[in-house]
């Protein structure tokens, strides 16, 4: 049984007038819902790869996560293809993970993000997928044979949820 994580990337700043979408940083509610998930993460087994988009507030999201996961830095892979990618793009980038890969994270955008999460499990999930909010689905086989409605909900979470149990 393998297991993927669907993270989107935490609140962030609004981009400065001449600044690129692509640079924005968390802003302080990023940051806080950033450590508070990093904790609720850490009951979890550890990843063996973490997939980031190449955007700033993307791989700020990914240092809380693999902190909560325990991940090691050299397992975290940039792909540029990540950013703002749409549900084929997701999963072609996921199709190519190696079989010795069992827990996988991917931490990216929306809508790619909220239209993988409905595709891969046998019903829609959300209408919207928050900020760092999380779903993890098991599935069997290999990467490669990762495709919509092969998948088995496990778990969502977002910081407003989290709030509301503790």
């Amino acid at each position: 049984m393998r297991s993927l994580w669907v993270i989107r990337h935490a609140k962030s700043s609004w981009a400065n007038a001449g600044e690129a979408d692509r640079v924005r940083c968390l802003n302080a509610r990023g940051e806080k819902n950033g450590e508070q998930m990093s904790d609720w993460f850490s009951q979890y087994s550890p990843l063996d790869c973490l997939l980031v988009s190449s955007a700033t507030r993307a791989q700020a999201t990914a240092t809380y996560v693999a902190r909560g996961f325990r991940t090691h830095k050299n397992q975290h892979i940039i792909d540029e293809r990540l950013y703002l990618a749409d549900v084929d793009t997701l999963y072609d980038v996921l199709n190519e993970l190696p079989d010795d890969i069992q827990v996988a994270a991917v931490v990216a955008h929306n809508p790619g993000l909220t239209h993988l999460v409905n595709s891969l499990g046998a019903s829609s999930i959300t209408d919207n997928l928050p900020t760092l909010g999380c779903v993890m689905f098991e599935f069997e086989g290999s990467w490669l044979d990762l495709r919509p409605s092969k998948a088995s909900l496990v778990t969502l979470m977002t910081p407003k949820k989290l709030n509301q149990v503790t």
